[in-house]
């Protein structure tokens, strides 16, 4: 029977350890740069589309991981909820709206107005369609039934529509300054009911 001879700890060839490159620190001179060039993106997006409708472009810092976050230009209405929730720091309720809107857009609907889709769905789809936007489609269905008509018709119109907060107080017979204090209790509701916060809204 033969046996496997081994190699002696002085036969091994020797293998450096390779080590780590050193993590890069920003200097203050690349962080001048990157404002620099944040403002010529600024002003090229101004000069493009900004100011239609009274919209605004402003610099938006945005977390795209734990410890990484990049400055981008944003282009938003005073009184949307961009304007409000998106522009400085992007808490739960900013993601919650967000969440809403890409459910929104999975969903394909593409209706007048939200009361359309409060009615029901069942004559305004094709008879085939994909299972995400089904999927889609009954969470939208889910969140309606949670929150109500109203307060889903509210937040349609705010994260998905872009209607300000005077828009969508002309169109419920309020008062600006009354509407707003409404619709941040919606999207509390909303982080609830898509489990962006933890608690029972009721």
């Amino acid at each position: 029977m033969k046996t496997k001879a081994c190699k002696l700890f002085d036969e091994q060839p020797f293998r450096e350890q390779r080590k780590k490159p050193p993590s890069h620190r920003t200097t203050p001179e690349e962080r001048q740069t990157g404002r620099k060039r944040q403002d010529k993106a600024v002003a090229k997006l101004s000069r493009a589309d900004g100011g239609k409708g009274g919209a605004k472009v402003t610099s938006v810092k945005i977390r795209i991981s734990g410890k990484r976050s990049e400055t981008m230009a944003m282009r938003s209405r005073p009184g949307t909820f961009e304007w409000r929730y998106g522009r400085k720091k992007q808490d739960v309720l900013f993601h919650a709206g967000s969440h809403l809107a890409t459910l929104w857009e999975r969903a394909g609907i593409a209706l007048a107005s939200s009361a359309d889709f409060m009615r029901g769905t069942s004559s305004g789809y094709a008879t085939e369609i994909s299972d995400g936007r089904v999927a889609a489609i009954d969470k939208l269905d889910g969140f309606i039934k949670d929150m109500g008509r109203v307060p889903a018709s509210r937040l349609i119109d705010y994260c998905v529509g872009g209607l300000t907060t005077a828009q969508i107080a002309m169109k419920h017979g309020a008062k600006e300054r009354e509407m707003a204090p409404v619709l941040h209790h919606d999207l509390r509701a909303c982080a609830q009911h898509f489990k962006f916060l933890g608690g029972n809204r009721r």
